[in-house]
């Protein structure tokens, strides 16, 4: 009869792996601003401007909401969400 601890059995090893994890920006947070408004000869009536500011500001609300979503990404695993 043979005891356990008489055993020849090889002593467990510790293995350590180094793995690399790559992120990226996920491709719908990399898109293009919308156009700036541009007209051939600049704004000619006071609509001109209004449609101008119009269109930057839509522009501007699409970048906001792109970099808010990159933000959220770029959180650590376990960070309190806004």
């Amino acid at each position: 009869m043979l005891c356990a601890g008489c055993m020849a059995t090889p002593k467990p090893q510790v293995v350590i792996k180094y793995v690399t994890i790559e992120r990226h920006i996920p491709a719908p947070l990399k898109r293009r601003p919308p156009a700036i408004w541009s007209k051939p000869g600049g704004p000619a009536v006071t609509g001109d401007f209004v449609e101008r500011g119009d269109v930057n500001e839509a522009g501007l609300r699409v970048c906001t909401a792109q970099v808010d979503k990159i933000i959220e990404w770029d959180k650590p695993i376990g960070a309190p969400s806004k």
